[in-house]
């Protein structure tokens, strides 16, 4: 739990500038997405703790946690969803996550659904290096490549290969812009 925070909390500093001062730090740590990511941490450590009466308890502690949190933040990440390290929440509220399973290094911006069709228990797996862009909608069992970019306001209904953008309502698949001095 621990070094998935640190790598987090790494992650977050460098998306927003790279400042590694301490008042970057402490400004990071007060944050109401950043309040999200620690209780999704948290639940995420409570789900994977084996013995039994400390696991038990460390759920009655996250539950409450994490309907106050989401009631607060307006941002609901669901402790079942397996999300690697360097997870940046960016943006003030509107978001829910809920997928299978997400890799290392994932952004979400602000009013994004990552989450099942209503009716349906399959769920988004997410590669690594993913950035959605605020207002997107990744629904159903989907599956996202690594190195992708979902703009903002797509919505994602099918597979996305790796090393692409989806773009549009509905998400269309289109090569990333070659970066310079690359």
């Amino acid at each position: 739990m621990f070094s998935n925070i640190k790598a987090d909390l790494k992650k977050r500093i460098e998306f927003e500038g790279g400042s590694t001062s301490f008042i970057a730090y402490v400004a990071t740590c007060f944050t109401r997405s950043w309040l999200a990511t620690i209780v999704y941490r948290f639940g995420r450590y409570a789900g994977d703790v084996k013995i039994a009466p400390l696991g038990l308890i460390l759920k009655v502690i996250y539950y409450p946690v994490f309907f106050v949190t989401q009631g607060v933040t307006g941002i609901s990440i669901q402790a079942h969803c397996r999300i690697g390290a360097g997870f940046v929440v960016n943006g003030g509220g509107g978001i829910f996550i809920l997928a299978e399973s997400i890799g290392t290094n994932f952004v979400a911006c602000s009013g994004i659904t990552v989450g099942n069709v209503r009716g349906s228990k399959n769920l988004p797996i997410i590669g690594n290096d993913v950035f959605i862009e605020p207002g997107a909608k990744i629904l159903g069992e989907v599956k996202i490549g690594d190195n992708v970019i979902v703009r903002g306001n797509s919505l994602v209904l099918t597979d996305i290969p790796e090393n692409t953008m989806a773009v549009g309502n509905p998400a269309r698949i289109k090569r990333k812009p070659v970066e310079e001095g690359s």
